[in-house]
């Protein structure tokens, strides 16, 4: 699959994961909703899944530039597994796919 898109976001953002993380692996998939998750909205979801397969799901009903955000977050999820978090390794995850998504933004869109 490509993208018709010359910058595209998202794309960058996965290519960032794929780089960092390249024996992870997931479905990433839009939701026509947001999430509530202990009583508050959220935009995206992991969901690690019983035979070992991980879906991630953004809401479509937020911004572009929210979202892209949105689906780094929910990669670090899946890079560092189900038992972390939002603990140390998750934010040492998140930060990398942050800091490798604008090496790359730096080579493409400038």
């Amino acid at each position: 699959m490509t993208t018709p898109f010359i910058n595209d976001m998202f794309s960058v953002v996965y290519k960032a994961f794929n780089n960092l993380y390249p024996d992870k692996k997931c479905e990433i998939q839009w939701v026509p909703d947001n999430f509530e998750e202990n009583d508050e909205e959220c935009y995206g979801c992991t969901d690690f899944q019983d035979d070992g397969t991980v879906l991630v799901c953004v809401s479509a009903l937020i911004p572009v530039k929210d979202a892209v955000e949105v689906l780094a977050h929910e990669l670090a999820h899946v890079a560092v597994g189900i038992a972390n978090e939002h603990n140390k390794q998750w934010e040492d995850a998140f930060e990398a796919i942050f800091v490798e998504y604008n090496r790359l933004s730096e080579k493409l869109f400038m």
